[in-house]
């Protein structure tokens, strides 16, 4: 199923953002994988929402600075006993997000196609699945591609990927 930037988003408007528990996901997700995106050396990292809702068993994809995906850097992410507890807790926090979202009943709460994308700073929620290359950044990074549940960086790739893709529509 392709994604639908018409529909997909329209709920999620109409959801309480001030919401304590989502709040603190959010904020858990950022702290977390700010540790995780810093020790892969990656700008940005995609999480499953729930943890368990990509079929490839991996929770994360992570991005280099070409933006391309780095399967390498996540595998070894999942791999090393050092990152065990922040990824943990990062599956954690990304499963009490999905946990509001299907308490608030919204309607692409059980498509398993839910992922953050967060650059440690922010956190955008994203109802699709992430794929590789720069491609689907920029598109879900576009106008009506996102929900902002938490600022991303200023500075950041992500706002860079946004202003292109932001002048790639007006053209």
């Amino acid at each position: 199923m392709a994604f639908d930037r018409t529909t997909a988003l329209a709920p999620i408007v109409a959801l309480p953002l001030d919401d304590p528990h989502l709040c603190r996901a959010a904020r858990d997700i950022a702290l977390l994988s700010s540790g995780l995106i810093a020790g892969a050396d990656a700008p940005l990292l995609a999480l499953a929402v729930p943890s368990d809702g990509w079929d490839d068993g991996t929770p994360i994809m992570l991005w280099d600075q070409r933006l391309s995906v780095c399967e390498t850097r996540g595998r070894t992410v999942c791999e090393t006993p050092m990152f065990a507890p922040a990824l943990d807790a990062l599956c954690l926090a990304a499963d009490a997000l999905f946990e509001r979202l299907h308490a608030w009943g919204w309607s692409h709460a059980d498509t398993h196609k839910l992922c953050v994308v967060t650059d440690g700073t922010g956190v955008a929620l994203i109802p699709d699945l992430p794929s590789e290359g720069p491609g689907w950044l920029i598109d879900m990074a576009g106008p009506g591609g996102h929900m902002p549940l938490l600022p991303l960086a200023d500075d950041g790739v992500w706002s860079l990927i946004a202003a292109a893709a932001e002048t790639a529509s007006v053209h």
